[in-house]
């Protein structure tokens, strides 16, 4: 399958020849289902066609099925492909030219025949791909998707310090449960973030010296009463690692709970790749929330 769209407004020219040339802008869908199929694009002397992709080429895979002698400017980046054509095509001819993309979706290459044309010359060829490339189309949404949730991430508001309005900060109980006391010590209050739709605590962290580097792994947070699980939507350290002797602030987002404020949690927050874990109990608002919880 193959779309081409020629843009409204095509403006006239007079080649070598004397014969007026459209000049033309294109689009072009590539199909997974022929892959090999040709798609023709004119070029004349004396006038460069530009081919711009939306997926990155190898520029080492060119073939052109030419001496490159017969072009002026053949010019390759990841993105795009200027022609620029040093002598007129015979009207027979159809120069074949191959380019592969980088990252190997199907279809993985396209192949484009270079005609003449007395009527027309395509100066702007653009080439899409993932429209119809399941698997190119796969990955672009995944990428999308993380951006979208990271740029919506309560801990960017946090760290930047612009909280906007409508978000109350409360103060949180905890105790600190078992061997970890000495490994991390809370030099402040945990606080509770709370606004409709949000719900965030906040950790300060201080690694004692003496310790190795340490890095919030996986997250468990349970109902103390119940044990139900409590899904956490994101977790964000403001430093790389917390360092010995360094403070550092964790920020757990979680989906908003009506009951939350007559819950107790306990909150287990593991190395990554190592074995410690930073085990808390009986966290919970040190006072009711005013107004209805989120």
């Amino acid at each position: 399958m193959l779309v081409l769209t020629t843009l409204a407004g095509m403006a006239a020219v007079a080649g070598d020849t004397g014969a007026e040339r459209q000049m033309r802008q294109r689009h072009i869908t590539l199909s997974a289902e022929a892959p090999a199929t040709p798609h023709v694009v004119h070029v004349a002397v004396g006038m460069a066609t530009v081919l711009l992709f939306d997926s990155p080429v190898l520029p080492a895979s060119l073939e052109l099925g030419a001496s490159r002698e017969r072009f002026e400017r053949i010019d390759l980046t990841e993105r795009a492909l200027i022609l620029l054509p040093r002598m007129e095509l015979t009207p027979q001819e159809r120069i074949p030219l191959t380019l592969r993309f980088a990252d190997g979706h199907i279809p993985n290459r396209v192949t484009f025949a270079l005609m003449a044309h007395p009527g027309e010359v395509d100066l702007q060829v653009r080439v899409f791909r993932t429209a119809l490339a399941p698997e190119a189309l796969v990955e672009h949404l995944g990428a999308v998707q993380a951006r979208c949730e990271d740029s919506g991430r309560f801990s960017n508001l946090l760290f930047s310090r612009d909280l906007g309005d409508g978000i109350v900060a409360e103060g949180l109980r905890y105790r600190i449960r078992g061997a970890a006391g000495p490994l991390m010590v809370h030099r402040a209050g945990m606080r509770a973030f709370i606004a409709p739709g949000l719900l965030a605590f906040e950790l300060p962290l201080f690694l004692m010296e003496g310790h190795a580097p340490w890095r919030p792994g996986r997250v468990e947070v349970h109902v103390e009463q119940t044990g139900e699980a409590v899904p956490v939507r994101s977790k964000d350290l403001d430093v790389q690692a917390l360092q010995p002797g360094a403070m550092g602030r964790l920020v757990l987002e979680f989906r908003a709970r009506p009951s939350f404020t007559s819950e107790s949690l306990r909150i287990d927050l593991h190395e990554q790749g190592g074995p410690r874990v930073l085990e808390l109990q009986g966290v919970r608002l040190m006072r009711p929330s005013s107004g209805e919880g989120p």
